[in-house]
């Protein structure tokens, strides 16, 4: 319930207080972001995350950690971040794992830069998780009725960035963008679920970049009253607003488009990661797993049908960012001028 509420209200995962993770959830979340636990690489890249984020706190905020966490594993902090026996711990170990989570992020962000393999095979990775992940929905008997996905063309996407009011400011995070769609919007919430613990890790889904219009939480909650004693919010008392997040950014969208949108950054791990980055060994640090942004849309099949028709229909949004490019361009006011 925690990733579903965090997916839906658009709630920031730097507000949580804690983890609900069992053993199982830990080890899953880590293998979710295509850490290999056992494998000295990976570890090495642990733990210099781990040792870079405590001096930060020390340094920055003078912050006193505690030696068990000091030096506890990714495992150890998760574990640890659950477990409220020890609640001194328990806060130590979610403020590291916070720094952790940026730092992480920001080293990943600066290795991409220096690595060797071309944009179209980093995709071509991130595509082949992507499909294995949607057939084990399958496998699973997930009641996915149909699935979408690809890279978006260039054309489209200098359209996109023209139609923006800042086009240079602008970033574009559905170069590859998928969709799934479930029988019923009953299903929408374990597919989100299945997808935050096999693909998409929670903590990188893009809250400021993703929007639910589907359906509110809390209405949900309050709709199936099993849920209603383990949806507590961990963000103050906004986590369970019952309101859908719009999507304000994009004015060409219909206000009638239901949808639950993620933003997110995709583990991929990097074969001979060693020999993959241009780095004099020190900057970058090499780096076994960096993150490729993309773009993935759920809703249910009846929902689908009907964005299709009217006003939401996707040929009548690509219409409207068209009218709002040839304004900015002024392609037809010039028009006559270019011909005489």
């Amino acid at each position: 319930m925690d990733i579903v509420r965090l997916s839906l209200t658009n709630e920031n995962i730097l507000d949580w207080s804690r983890l609900n993770f069992s053993e199982n959830d830990a080890e899953k979340f880590c293998e979710n972001h295509c850490l290999e636990l056992n494998n000295p690489s990976d570890i090495a890249l642990i733990e210099r995350i781990r040792d870079e984020s405590i001096a930060y706190l020390q340094e920055e905020f003078d912050f006193p950690m505690p030696g068990p966490i000091r030096n506890a594993s990714l495992l150890e902090l998760l574990k640890t971040s659950a477990d409220a026996s020890n609640r001194h711990r328990q806060f130590c170990a979610c403020t590291l794992l916070k720094a952790m989570h940026i730092i992480n992020h920001f080293d990943a962000g600066e290795a991409r830069q220096a690595l060797t393999i071309p944009d179209q095979q980093l995709f071509q990775i991130a595509e082949a998780r992507i499909y294995k992940v949607i057939s084990g929905m399958m496998a699973d008997r997930l009641p996915v009725v149909e699935f979408m996905g690809g890279r978006k063309q260039r054309a489209s996407m200098v359209t996109k960035l023209l139609s923006k009011d800042d086009p240079l400011a602008a970033q574009l995070f559905d170069k590859i963008r998928f969709r799934v769609v479930t029988a019923t919007k009953e299903d929408v919430l374990p597919a989100i679920n299945y997808l935050s613990k096999n693909l998409f890790p929670f903590n990188y889904i893009l809250s400021g970049e993703s929007y639910n219009t589907l359906f509110p939480f809390a209405s949900y909650v309050d709709e199936h009253p099993r849920l209603r004693t383990i949806a507590t919010g961990q963000s103050g008392p906004n986590s369970q607003q019952d309101s859908l997040n719009p999507m304000a950014q994009n004015v060409h969208s219909s206000p009638k488009y239901q949808v639950v949108h993620w933003v997110a950054d995709m583990p991929v791990r990097i074969e001979d990661f060693k020999n993959a980055y241009i780095t004099d060994g020190v900057n970058p640090v090499p780096r076994p797993v960096i993150y490729v942004r993309a773009e993935i849309q759920i809703l249910d099949r009846k929902t689908h049908r009907i964005n299709e028709r009217g006003h939401a229909a996707h040929t009548k949004y690509k219409a409207r960012q068209r009218e709002s490019v040839l304004e900015k361009l002024r392609v037809r006011n010039n028009f006559a001028t270019v011909v005489e």
